[in-house]
């Protein structure tokens, strides 16, 4: 696995009916029958406390930051706890953590930055599975004469060819990008492995962990990733983006900014005046599922245990339906599912072997299939 496993606990089964009842788009109803929201990519529905921290932005502290009054006050030591909770999230320093519009936006905004200090023939690492967010900002350096080498997969899984990938890097590498997990078929990379790859051959490495993050918990430090980036909106905030750097990276490259904004971590990286109240939003999303973590293991001692709580049992209750969907499939035979290849399914304890799963209804296109599947209140995703 690309993470080490979580530390062995007894979980107590998900209270599904607590959980359904912190979210209240649940109760919509789509054609008189509750809707089924499917369209991962999308996002996930937020709960109560998420939608309330917003509010409360509005009322006690709409204002800008490094005010000498009472809202701007308030507004400070909200950025501050919301970046305290994303630093137990990642497992790193509040000071590594970079809030910004979303994921594509701040991989754009640091591949810019990096560019500043590479050199035609200069060469970056990507991969064929990954989403075009993190292929895109990096091919955008081929104005400049960088070098991008794609890395192939095995089409028969899914899954990265790491040969390929070994052969990809050489003396003038700068840089890897790759996804934790695929968005189109949920394979999950090793990116640890792929990280000490990288790092051996002197470059960088960008994770990419917007599909992973809902699925499996995240630690950076294990990792030693370079930097990591992910998408609150994923797992219960709000459309927004989080960065993590280590700070010698964040400090080694120049970021594009107006010149007043200070050159102190991590404000550095957040060009202007940031969606603030889905900051507000992004820190209940995370303590939401520390809450999650403390009621089916009321030992967790802080947020980040509590977090790694979480991920266990909802792994526990995502594999058992990951099963079950594999199941039912299988009676028809033009309906392929990538989550097939999911066949030594991993214990409660270790990070998901999938984290999602793609399904190919032959030999109907992907809009057919979808808009015959919302009819009844169901909203999914095509590609």
């Amino acid at each position: 696995m690309s993470t080490p496993a979580l530390h062995e606990t007894s979980t107590k089964a998900l209270d599904s009916a607590w959980v359904r009842a912190q979210f209240p788009s649940l109760k919509l109803q789509v054609n008189g029958r509750p809707a089924a929201f499917l369209d991962g990519p999308a996002g996930t529905q937020v709960p109560k406390q998420v939608m309330d921290a917003v509010q409360n932005y509005f009322l006690t502290a709409n204002a800008n930051t490094c005010g000498a009054f009472a809202t701007s006050h308030a507004n400070d030591a909200m950025i501050a706890s919301s970046r305290a909770a994303m630093a137990d999230f990642f497992h790193c320093d509040p000071d590594e953590v970079v809030f910004g519009q979303n994921m594509t936006t701040i991989t754009f905004a640091l591949a810019r930055a990096i560019g500043r200090e590479l050199e035609a023939g200069d060469e970056i690492v990507v991969t064929t599975l990954d989403h075009d967010a993190n292929v895109a900002p990096w091919r955008a350096l081929e104005e400049k004469g960088v070098v991008i080498r794609q890395v192939d997969i095995h089409e028969n899984d899914c899954t990265l060819d790491l040969d390929d990938l070994r052969r990809k890097l050489t003396p003038k590498t700068k840089l890897v990008a790759v996804g934790y997990a695929s968005n189109a078929v949920g394979t999950i990379n090793p990116v640890a492995e792929i990280t000490k790859l990288a790092h051996d051959a002197g470059a960088l490495m960008f994770i990419d962990a917007v599909h992973y993050a809902p699925h499996g918990h995240i630690d950076v430090r294990a990792l030693d990733c370079d930097f990591l980036v992910c998408s609150p909106y994923k797992f219960f905030g709000p459309h927004m983006g989080t960065l993590y750097g280590k700070r010698q990276r964040l400090l080694q490259f120049q970021p594009y900014k107006v010149r007043p904004a200070t050159d102190a971590l991590p404000d550095r990286w957040e060009t202007g005046t940031q969606v603030q109240e889905l900051i507000a939003g992004i820190g209940a999303a995370v303590d939401y599922f520390a809450e999650l973590g403390r009621r089916h293991d009321p030992t967790a001692a802080d947020r980040r245990s509590a977090l790694l709580a979480a991920y266990r049992v909802t792994h526990q209750h995502e594999t058992a339906l990951l099963a079950r969907l594999i199941d039912s499939l299988s009676p028809f035979p033009s309906c392929a599912s990538s989550a097939s290849a999911i066949a030594n399914v991993s214990t409660s304890a270790a990070p998901p072997s999938r984290s999602a799963s793609a399904i190919i209804i032959q030999p109907k296109s992907p809009s057919f299939s979808a808009t015959a599947a919302s009819s009844p209140g169901t909203e999914i995703t095509t590609r």
